[in-house]
């Protein structure tokens, strides 16, 4: 296992070994929990410099009464399978060895944590589209290691690692069966984590892909739910329901919930394996179809709430949506943090500003001139002429402007372009009206 020390593993707790200085070359910078069967320290490999995390075959109390040669097997079932495999999204095995009697394995060290706290009943639930990528990448390891011949067979929130970045890894391979040289151990006991055993598992059968993909299901479940389909403290009663009890439909729990989505996980916790997913190749397919769809929905959301905001301002009053939606295509939005610079004074700038939220300020130097609010527009000037910017546009606010370059507006259609400058036009000369006005009224003051 190989987890960070902010999460992961069981944190230490008051029984913890004193941390030793070494193990084989590797020195020891701390414990960061601990795993199945012991210990699991922050490493430092000075050769290569780079951390690795350094997991123990013992040292916890709990393992005295355990059978040596069982973990000894455990250990090498791990080493054996992490070294068949090297993907993106599987932790990496640097090396293996003994030193006093106390195995050890030397793996990556993955900087971040598990998915349990994101999995947590009270805990905020991620987003869909986080929630499927996870475990799309987890479909694609999972594919991968079936392909080489292992069968992982303990696939959990707290066996799978998410790095700062958002990057899943599935790690501990301890209980993986390997070509399916472990399947008379399969026959004499259930092996794996009850709350995600499949119901092959708990009924001793054996295992395949199918297997690991409907704990993977659990997984998905959990991360949406907030807890597994099945929960209890009688093991029995845990694996009767298993076995039997229908799937709590999702859909119901969850409405807001993509009905494809709901569909692949009642899919993935089918009772029978060949009512699931038979690959991960297959199951990361119809994920990817998923996220696809939810994002393309974002894009046509955003694209209606940016035509709702243009909708408001007066400069589109005699505009169709269809008309507003081809000015948006043959321009830009664009967001500005206050106190940004939108134009600079002495800039050649050839586009045309409307405010669609927030304010800003106009300034000839360091002067203000006038504040510009929502429906205001500025750099006319500019559009049509592609001229130097005569003053500095200083967002005051947190600021949405659409910016409309003459070059673009021509790929527009004829009609829609006839009504933009139509009120381009309106809009120029009021502005014009305006600061004639106000030049003859300062004139007069002056008199």
């Amino acid at each position: 296992m190989v987890e960070s020390t902010p999460a992961g593993l069981t944190p230490p707790g008051g029984d913890e070994p004193p941390v030793p200085d070494k193990i084989g070359k590797y020195e020891i910078l701390g414990l960061i929990g601990r795993g199945s069967y012991g210990f699991v320290y922050k490493g430092f490999d000075p050769f290569v410099r780079r951390d690795v995390a350094v997991k123990t075959s013992h040292g916890l109390p709990e393992t005295a009464g355990h059978d040596e040669e069982a973990l000894r097997r455990a250990f090498f079932t791990e080493a054996r399978a992490a070294g068949m495999l090297s993907h993106p999204h599987i932790v990496s095995l640097y090396d293996a060895g003994i030193e006093r009697g106390m195995h050890y394995l030397v793996m990556e060290f993955v900087d971040g944590e598990t998915l349990m706290p994101a999995c947590q009943k009270n805990g905020p639930r991620w987003p869909v589209d986080k929630v499927i990528d996870v475990i799309f990448k987890c479909a694609k390891a999972l594919d991968y290691s079936h392909s080489r011949g292992v069968l992982h067979r303990d696939i959990k929130p707290t066996n799978i690692m998410v790095t700062r970045e958002g990057v899943p890894k599935l790690m501990d391979f301890s209980v993986a069966d390997i070509d399916d040289q472990s399947g008379l151990e399969q026959k004499r006991q259930a092996v794996g984590s009850p709350l995600y055993m499949a119901p092959e598992q708990v009924q001793r059968n054996r295992l395949e892909p199918a297997s690991d993909l409907y704990s993977l299901g659990v997984v998905l479940y959990q991360l949406l739910i907030g807890e597994t389909p099945y929960s209890g403290v009688d093991l029995l009663q845990l694996f009767a329901a298993i076995r039997h009890a229908p799937v709590p439909q999702i859909e119901t729990l969850r409405p807001d919930l993509p009905r494809e989505l709901c569909a692949t996980v009642n899919r993935l916790l089918a009772k029978k394996p060949d009512q699931r997913y038979q690959s991960g190749h297959e199951l990361a397919n119809d994920l990817l179809r998923i996220f696809e769809r939810l994002r393309q929905a974002d894009v046509n959301l955003t694209r209606r709430e940016n035509r709702d905001s243009l909708r408001s301002l007066r400069f589109f009053d005699s505009f169709g949506d269809d008309d507003i939606t081809e000015i948006l295509n043959a321009s830009h939005l664009l967001s500005y943090p206050a106190g940004t610079e939108i134009v600079r004074e002495g800039e050649i700038d050839g586009a045309f500003y409307l405010i669609a939220r927030g304010e800003a300020e106009v300034r000839k130097g360091s002067t203000p001139i006038v504040t510009l609010a929502k429906g205001d527009c500025f750099g006319e000037i500019g559009f049509l002429t592609a001229s130097r910017r005569t003053a500095t546009v200083v967002a005051m606010s947190p600021v949405l402007v659409l910016r409309v370059s003459s070059t673009l507006l021509d790929q527009v259609g004829t009609d829609c372009q006839l009504r933009f400058y139509k009120v381009f036009t309106q809009t120029l000369i009021y502005r014009l009206s305006l600061t004639n006005a106000k030049l003859s009224a300062a004139t007069e003051a002056a008199r």
